[in-house]
């Protein structure tokens, strides 16, 4: 029997870690809800309780940056996640209706998937999309990629097109 592997929550310190070399102290938050305008109207007669019950149903960006007059979506993928750029491109149509970015829903949004992966020609379709690539690869995040069999670094489509 294969030895169980233990779950190791790197995806938080991979995004912060790249977050604090790349943009200043102050700019940048994880884990932003989006959409709470959206909430129907009879729900503000819900509770602060009951209200929270609803937060694990709403659309959560890994990571929003205010920089430099632009809107940064950023969303890390450390193990292969097809539907990331679909999720960039909901968190875009959501700036609109979530509250606390407001102030800045007119500045210019960049769409980032921060990745250590290569990822072939899913890259060529994010680029398509207007969604930037972003690649970071610290040795410790290597050596935990490498612990996983080679069929997790990358998707299937990976190889299409002339990449590695």
């Amino acid at each position: 029997m294969a030895k169980k592997r233990r779950y190791r929550p790197v995806h938080e310190a991979y995004l912060t870690e790249w977050l604090g070399l790349k943009f200043p102290p102050g700019t940048w938050r994880t884990s932003v809800k989006l959409g709470d305008m959206l909430i129907r109207p009879e729900a503000s007669t819900l509770t602060p309780s009951e209200r929270r019950l609803l937060l694990p149903f709403a659309a959560e960006a890994d990571a929003i940056v205010l920089y430099k007059k632009t809107l940064w979506i950023i969303e890390a993928m450390v193990r292969h996640e097809p539907g990331a750029g679909e999720d960039l491109l909901k968190y875009k149509a959501l700036v609109p209706y979530t509250s606390s970015l407001q102030p800045y829903k007119d500045w210019p949004i960049k769409l980032v998937i921060l990745t250590p992966l290569e990822l072939g020609w899913y890259e060529q379709f994010y680029r398509s999309l207007g969604i930037q690539v972003e690649y970071y690869s610290p040795p410790w995040i290597i050596e935990y990629i490498t612990s996983y069999p080679r069929r997790f670094w990358r998707g299937r489509l990976a190889t299409l097109g002339g990449a590695a």
